[in-house]
């Protein structure tokens, strides 16, 4: 574009490229402050690629080096076979530009059988890809696939993933104890891009560790190792509060207030909670105006983001990873999953989660968060949630700056995934988290009494 036409004409270059869904660089703050949120990707990203907008006044040479130190990458291989998971099952409008996301990503295979995994949470599609690559020139030929691991997803999702996984796991979490990207496999498209990893075997989510009592040194492990990196950088932040770090986790992805489904919202009332958010909110607002310890926080530290392989603990999904964040949100993320999904095959879930609530009640009292977790007798089925329990929060005691800090934060990761708007098919995994609501109502109400006393 000529700058002697001024700022209308290159305005007209960026929307005319915006109407057609390409991903832009090397742009101006104002101009990107103006771009839709569908459009809006990571500025200055680590993956490529994107369009570069040059005035007539930049040198060839500087233009050429700009191409040069930016290679396409692989052209896609059209002759790449599919079997395994119908990729056509993706959806028609993604179909076309996935596909060539994956000859693109596997372009020296001639194979690739695709099994459909478990969705992430956010409904990205992952695949077990086992890759039949091509002999090299002259080389010798292997018939044993290759596994990795392959994500779908938009751009932006895509982008943000990559981008927090190069900026923080690839250096800081140890190269045994997270999945590691193949970067010469990831790329974007105009819409869509792929992630391709290493495959994690032989490994079980603590979700399924924990209720068969093989989590102990495993949640060690992941604080004192896997995360330890992050959290020896932790240090009091002195411009924001408890509650001002936390305050968006009381709002869903439109900005509203959570709530809890209605199906939900009426097990709450037979369990004798009460259904309501809004003074919930009051009484964290109210009481977390203190100061606090922040770090790097993986962000989505549920029971099944976190793999168990001989007593280590290997994260995966980086997507919501924070630069800076309460220390005490990961480790209250953990408790909170492990209740509502390592209860699910427990019987009581389903035919008498009244009995269920009244065993794990004791551990939410405040006189047992501030201190050390009571011990649960051997023959209680709750009695692997009770070990769990005391070793989290023991491994997490430093990371508080006030007493019942710790309580605030996990009363939000207990009333947040009581309000998942996500109807589970299961009864079972429906009523754990109508229980996790109650028991996060449990902790804000004592803490709202003690606070008036």
């Amino acid at each position: 574009w000529d700058p002697d036409e001024g700022k209308g004409a290159r305005k007209l270059v960026i929307d005319a490229l915006l109407d057609l869904s390409v991903p832009l660089a090397n742009i101006r703050r104002e101009e990107w402050e103006r771009i839709p949120n569908k459009f809006r990707e990571r500025e200055g990203s680590n993956l490529a690629p994107y369009v570069y907008i040059f005035d007539c006044t930049e040198s060839w040479v500087s233009i050429a080096h700009t191409v040069c130190d930016r290679p396409a990458g692989n052209a896609p291989n059209t002759k790449l076979k599919f079997d395994g998971h119908d990729i056509q099952s993706l959806g028609q409008d993604v179909y076309d530009e996935r596909l060539m996301l994956l000859q693109r990503a596997f372009s020296n295979c001639h194979t690739l059988h695709l099994e459909k995994m478990t969705d992430g949470r956010s409904g990205a599609p992952v695949f077990k890809a086992y890759a039949s690559q091509h002999p090299l020139v002259g080389g010798w030929k292997y018939d044993w696939p290759c596994l990795h691991l392959v994500k779908l997803g938009s751009r932006k999702q895509i982008v943000d993933e990559y981008d927090k996984y190069i900026g923080h796991a690839l250096d800081y979490v140890p190269f045994h104890l997270g999945p590691k990207l193949r970067l010469d496999r990831c790329n974007l498209g105009s819409s869509q891009g792929i992630l391709v990893g290493d495959f994690v075997e032989g490994t079980e989510a603590i979700r399924d560790s924990a209720p068969a009592g093989r989590a102990g040194h495993a949640i060690a492990n992941l604080f004192d190792k896997t995360l330890g990196a992050w959290r020896k950088q932790a240090k009091v932040n002195q411009y924001r509060t408890l509650g001002q770090f936390l305050e968006g986790k009381w709002l869903n992805e439109d900005e509203q207030e959570i709530c809890l489904p209605q199906a939900r919202a009426d097990t709450v009332r037979l369990l004798g909670g009460t259904p309501v958010v809004g003074p919930l909110r009051a009484i964290f607002i109210r009481c977390s105006q203190s100061r606090v310890l922040t770090g790097p926080a993986h962000g989505d530290l549920h029971a099944t983001n976190i793999l168990v392989r001989n007593g280590d603990a290997i994260i995966i999904d980086f997507e919501k990873i924070e630069d800076e964040f309460p220390m005490l949100y990961d480790p209250a993320s953990l408790e909170g999953g492990l209740l509502v999904e390592g209860f699910g095959r427990d019987k009581r879930s389903k035919e008498d989660p009244r009995k269920l609530l009244e065993s794990i009640s004791p551990l939410y009292t405040l006189d047992i968060l501030n201190n050390f977790v009571v011990p649960c007798h051997a023959t209680n089925p709750s009695s692997w949630f009770y070990d769990c329990v005391g070793q989290i929060r023991t491994l997490s005691r430093h990371a508080e700056l006030y007493d019942g800090q710790y309580a605030l934060v996990l009363a939000v990761c207990l009333i947040r995934k009581g309000c998942n708007p996500y109807l589970f098919p299961d009864p079972a995994y429906e009523n754990l988290r109508a229980i996790s609501f109650i028991l996060g109502q449990q902790i804000l109400t004592q803490i709202d009494q003690h606070f008036t006393q």
